[in-house]
């Protein structure tokens, strides 16, 4: 199976880890998950590496928002890396830099809030990295990636979150109503176009995301 696969059945289906691996025949269901918890998602980071992959986002930037807006991130930038901005903000939920789980974990919950409009509801973000280290635990192409490609992978997920971080908090600051609209929508078109997996369908729960019930259709996000 592939990450995406995993993913859906794990988030969709609303799947407990534990229960993937009884189901596709593991024949201990506790060594499995102890496997999994155990993976190492981590990397050794280059600066060169970093450094491209700032460059090319901020060109992207220019060009889609504006000189402006680059130039504003650049000056950020080059007061602290992004990935010293982004261990900040994710610290105090056992985060940490240099592992794709960790970037990942991070980029799907402020994604998943912005779509939902959940502002002030307080996530654990313990369940939701255990349920994706799982699914990299499985993912066999996963494991051929070299050090640079999750690099890459972590790092564009870490820059994506820190652009989509302070554009919800000025919004939020602001009371912005059209544009919070416009950025939950964005959210979940981007998460159903790129992961497939509907961010207004799923919930945050001890297993991780997991399909949303009626009783959570009648409760108010925040």
């Amino acid at each position: 199976m592939t990450l995406r696969t995993i993913l859906i059945v794990l988030l969709l289906g609303a799947m407990p880890v534990g229960a993937l691996a009884q189901e596709s025949g593991a024949s201990g269901e506790v060594a499995a998950t102890s496997a999994e918890i155990a993976f190492d998602a981590s990397y050794r980071p280059s600066p060169s590496v970093s450094a491209r992959l700032q460059r090319e986002f901020l060109t992207r930037i220019r060009w889609s928002a504006g000189v402006a807006a680059r130039d504003s991130l650049a000056a950020a930038f080059a007061e602290r890396s992004p990935s010293e901005i982004w261990q900040e903000l994710v610290e105090p939920d056992g985060l940490t830099t240099n592992n794709v789980v960790d970037a990942l974990t991070a980029y799907w919950v402020l994604n998943w809030v912005a779509a939902n409009g959940a502002y002030s509801l307080e996530i654990d973000s313990r369940p939701i990295q255990r349920q994706l280290r799982a699914a990299f635990a499985q993912d066999t192409t996963f494991h051929t990636l070299s050090d640079q490609q999750r690099q890459e992978m972590a790092e564009g997920y870490i820059l994506n979150f820190l652009l989509e971080h302070a554009a919800l908090n000025a919004a939020l600051e602001q009371q912005d109503v059209a544009a919070l609209t416009r950025l939950g929508t964005a959210a979940t078109a981007r998460f159903r176009s790129q992961m497939k997996v509907d961010l207004l369908s799923v919930v945050p729960g001890p297993e991780g995301f997991v399909a949303r019930t009626k009783e959570d259709h009648n409760t108010p996000s925040d």
